[in-house]
């Protein structure tokens, strides 16, 4: 999935570009809209929680310049799963990330498998 970013101005920094934190603020958007429906179904016995991030920097984004998003499922595990994203437009690759979500059980608070569905959701996603 592709998702379109809509830059503000709070994101530049005094350098005139996006300020490197504001990359994991696009990741939250991206993962969102490409997974929001699976987090909302799940919310009343399973919370999706963020166990480790990463970005890889490659370009600076200006504020001229058009952002988008490319997310995808990189691996289901048997509580976790990885997301893959690409930061872009049509001339560059700006950074490239992922995320590593755990469901968490809402009662316990611990580690808990992914449900039959959410694993065929996740696949179709990827």
């Amino acid at each position: 999935m592709i998702v379109e970013i809509q830059k503000r101005f709070s994101d530049f920094d005094m350098y005139g570009h996006v300020n490197s934190v504001v990359y994991f603020s696009y990741f939250e958007y991206a993962r969102i809209r490409a997974l929001g429906e699976i987090f909302e179904n799940a919310a009343d016995t399973i919370w999706f929680v963020v166990a480790k991030q990463s970005c890889d920097y490659l370009e600076p984004i200006l504020f001229k310049d058009l952002v988008f998003v490319e997310i995808k499922i990189a691996k289901i595990g048997k509580s976790s799963f990885d997301l893959e994203y690409i930061v872009k437009n049509d001339h560059k690759v700006f950074a490239k990330g992922s995320t590593t979500l755990v469901a968490i059980d809402k009662n316990t608070k611990k580690a808990t498998p992914l449900t039959q569905d959410i694993q065929n959701y996740l696949s179709k996603v990827s």
